[in-house]
Order: structure tokens, then sequence, then C-alpha cells
């Protein structure tokens, strides 16, 4: 029987491999980002947009916390986005920044994820 790490872990893969067409595997249809109900079409449109924006974008969770329906990560994160991102100008340069994120499951799938990212870390090295 997998655990909700070893599912985590694959939707992670999921994430880099930009399988979209599977995240509905990982994603429950009704999933909620920071108290907002997108649903697994505007989950999906997020992360297609993070990835046109940020090209070197990569998901790997430095620390990972599991209980039995809840997962807690510290994911790195060292890209370049294209442009605009978080409201900065970051330009192309290269950035370094964490996202401390938190996911509920309900049957083997993500229902609610509350993600704070670092934007201090990315202010100060584009200052």
């Amino acid at each position: 029987m997998q655990t909700l790490n070893d599912i985590y872990l694959a939707y992670l893969d999921c994430l880099n491999r930009q399988d979209f067409d599977d995240l509905g595997t990982f994603v429950n249809d009704n999933v909620e980002h920071n108290g907002r109900p997108f649903g697994l079409s505007g989950y999906r449109d997020m992360l297609v947009t993070d990835f046109a924006d940020i090209p070197n974008l990569r998901f790997e969770a430095e620390i990972l916390v599991s209980d039995v329906t809840r997962i807690a990560a510290r994911i790195p994160f060292n890209c370049t986005p294209k442009a605009t991102f978080m409201g900065l100008p970051v330009n192309g340069r290269r950035v370094q920044f964490c996202e401390h994120v938190f996911y509920e499951f309900e049957h083997a799938k993500i229902c609610r994820v509350w993600s704070v990212i670092d934007k201090a870390a990315i202010e100060r090295q584009i200052a």
C-alpha cells in the first residue's frame, strides 16, 4: 500500500515531467489553493503558467513531514523566471527561494493546498 509520502513524491514527479494530463491522479477535482476554490482545471492552469513563466522550475522536497491526512513540505527553488515573478522584476535572473506548503488529502488525492513563498529572499537577490 502506498503511503502519503509515496503519493506526494509521485505527484512531484508528475509536476517535474509536466504531465498535466495525469494531474487528476493526485489532485481532487474540487481542490482549493490558499482558500480559493480552484478546481482541477484552475490548479492545472496555475501550474502550466508557472512552468511557462519559469522554464527551469523543478519541485523537490527538502523537508517532508506527514501524518494520516496531511503533508508539510519545504521546497527550495533555484530558477530563472523569464519576466515578472510575484510582482518583482526578475527578468531572467537566477533566484533562490523556498516555498513552504501544506497539503490536505482526501481519498489519496490533494484537496487543499496552503502555500507561502519566501518573497523577501527574491527581493534581496534582485535589489
